[in-house]
């Protein structure tokens, strides 16, 4: 492939990377996150094209309506894009048409598939996590949630971003065919599902208070449990409550309703009580 005449530079690339975080300036509900787009491409619109003129004509083609995840995955979209605005400027037959095509086929499946990872999977995990600090007491809940997320959003961005800009329109599909995507999520499950684990050992304070005779000896069932199954109480609860949300689809007011009511049947029973702490 023959070298560009004109070509962006590593600091122009990453100054527009960085401006993505602006997608949402001016946000509207005409054209959502046009404004913003516009102001990322001033970067890149200035070092290919000499003229005032000509950079009036390459900007006028991102202020339509877009609307995608602008952090996370949405990111790959604007650097296709950064690399066409490139070929254009050094006389590739590509039009503002076939540009804005493109985006509007992107900015739903790149909206869809980062939205599920920063909201669906990363943002719950991360604040399953710390929060089970902060109910400790423990400042470094929030503050490892805001630097954690913002560092796992930096670099999905910027390595989307960098992908789109190298391989151009192929990149969406290398990036979905390499797996990478089936992998991330896989990870971030099964991290999600030993902190629910977690959390259900530890914050389902559940104990059997019963005890019985045995002789001369006075057996705690609950001390039964704890040398033969620990946390099974809190295990099968949180079960419990998954079985009727999940599988029954019951309504989560009701099942708090029927919890509710079994706690306070089951304490005077004297069958359970809250853990000593």
């Amino acid at each position: 492939m023959a070298e560009l005449k004109k070509q962006l530079d590593k600091k122009t690339l990453v100054k527009a990377w960085a401006l993505t975080y602006s997608s949402e300036t001016c946000y509207n509900y005409e054209r959502l996150q046009a404004l913003g787009n516009t102001n990322q491409m001033i970067t890149v619109v200035r070092k290919l094209y000499d003229t005032e003129e000509e950079q009036v004509e390459a900007l006028k083609k991102y202020m339509v309506f877009f609307n995608t995840e602008p952090s996370w995955m949405g990111t790959v979209i604007h650097g296709i894009t950064i690399s066409m605005e490139e070929q254009i400027a050094n006389g590739a037959e590509i039009t503002g048409e076939d540009v804005n095509a493109l985006r509007t086929g992107l900015m739903g499946p790149m909206a869809g598939i980062g939205d599920t990872i920063s909201q669906a999977v990363c943002y719950p995990i991360l604040a399953g996590i710390c929060c089970s600090f902060a109910l400790d007491g423990n400042y470094a809940g929030p503050i490892m949630f805001e630097i954690v997320y913002k560092v796992l959003m930096i670099l999905f961005g910027y390595n989307c971003f960098m992908l789109g800009y190298k391989q151009g329109r192929s990149a969406i599909v290398q990036l979905l065919q390499s797996g990478v995507i089936d992998r991330i999520t896989e990870a971030f499950s099964i991290v999600g599902l030993i902190v629910v684990g977690n959390m259900a050992y530890s914050r389902v304070t559940v104990s059997c208070p019963l005890k019985f005779m045995s002789g001369n000896v006075e057996v705690v069932v609950q001390d039964m449990f704890d040398t033969l199954l620990p946390g099974v109480i809190p295990l099968v609860i949180t079960m419990l409550v998954w079985w009727m949300i999940g599988k029954k689809k019951m309504n989560p007011t009701v099942v708090i309703g029927i919890i509710f009511v079994f706690g306070i049947v089951c304490s005077l029973l004297g069958i359970l009580g809250q853990t000593a702490a």
